[in-house]
């Protein structure tokens, strides 16, 4: 039987290419909200960066299996799936590579101090004795970094920063410490990890358990010199206490892929300030880690296809409302 894909934002050749070699129809959108013809007509939603609501779901009847591209699900609703019947999958092992690579690049820039240096030399007059003044960069070898969330990225990240003979702390009250390697220490709690490092790098997963994970309190636990990292969800980090606290210098910087709004603000006071680096949530955005995502979306699909299961499930639907929804479509 012929099935319909719907992709949020247009699909890219290899998911394309591997559907229609099985038969699949696709339907794409331009990326910028949800068509409401398309979605009603559809079995199967690849969401991109679209919010699956309770509301969104109601309006898909045909729909049995969203595949998502990336590990985190915080913008679909889990829980009203199950209740209707529909299958909800991600795709976890295809961007650990390049969001840790992109969280040592951000460590990087902000320990040497990059960003303001590059903007003294690339004013309309460069200005090379204060580019100089303004590198006031740190060593990695021998500091401190606590990784918060110890999941692939996280683990990824540390074997990273392992090759500069830092002491690497992690944070992660649900991670299997039998697997944890041997330069790797983990702390009791998320205080111990906050108060000892020089640099804090987030990669807890983004759920309503992680909303606000560094607030005020957490932020005045870390070193009047550390750096704070973010590549994961924007919400874990509440912006306006980290706005106040590099205002009133309760940390060094910070270094930040994801926001609380995206896209963020223009006028976002985090953007005018030059000890944070910024950016646009691109941190997965490699040609590489768009292929392994794009052949797990579709690997997503055609196990669902073969057994009823997507190899990346997410969720258990209630066998009822899924046997009613597949016997009414």
């Amino acid at each position: 039987m012929n099935k319909t894909v719907y992709f949020y934002s247009p699909a890219g050749p290899e998911v394309s290419a591997i559907l229609h070699q099985h038969g699949y129809t696709i339907t794409e959108g331009d990326g910028t909200a949800i068509d409401p013809r398309l979605l009603a007509e559809c079995d199967i939603y690849v969401p991109g960066k679209s919010v699956v609501t309770r509301e969104v779901l109601q309006a898909a009847p045909k729909l049995k299996l969203i595949s998502k591209a990336g590990v985190g699900m915080d913008r679909v609703d889990l829980e009203a799936c199950t209740e209707m019947g529909i299958w909800a999958a991600n795709t976890p092992l295809v961007n650990y590579i390049t969001v840790a690579e992109h969280a040592v690049t951000l460590i990087l820039a902000a320990a040497k101090q990059i960003y303001p240096i590059s903007l003294r030399l690339r004013a309309e007059t460069p200005d090379w004795k204060a580019a100089f003044k303004a590198a006031k960069a740190i060593e990695l070898c021998g500091k401190t970094v606590a990784l918060i969330g110890f999941g692939h990225i996280g683990r990824r990240t540390a074997r990273l920063l392992s090759g500069f003979d830092m002491h690497i702390l992690a944070y992660d009250p649900y991670t299997d410490k039998t697997s944890v390697p041997d330069y790797v220490t983990l702390t009791e709690t998320l205080e111990e990890a906050l108060q000892s490092a020089d640099i804090v790098s987030i990669h807890a997963a983004g759920s309503d358990s992680t909303r606000h994970l560094i607030g005020e309190k957490e932020l005045a636990m870390m070193k009047p010199t550390a750096i704070l990292v973010n590549t994961t969800r924007g919400f874990v980090i509440d912006e306006q206490a980290l706005i106040k606290a590099l205002n009133d210098h309760v940390i060094a910087g910070a270094a930040l892929d994801v926001f609380e709004k995206e896209p963020a603000d223009p006028d976002n006071p985090l953007f005018r300030m030059e000890n944070v680096l910024a950016t646009p949530h691109s941190a997965a955005n490699t040609p590489e880690s768009s292929l392994r995502s794009q052949q797990a979306v579709a690997e997503n699909i055609l196990t669902y296809a073969e057994s009823g299961i997507p190899v990346y499930a997410c969720n258990r639907p209630d066998p009822a409302a899924k046997k009613q929804r597949t016997e009414n479509h």
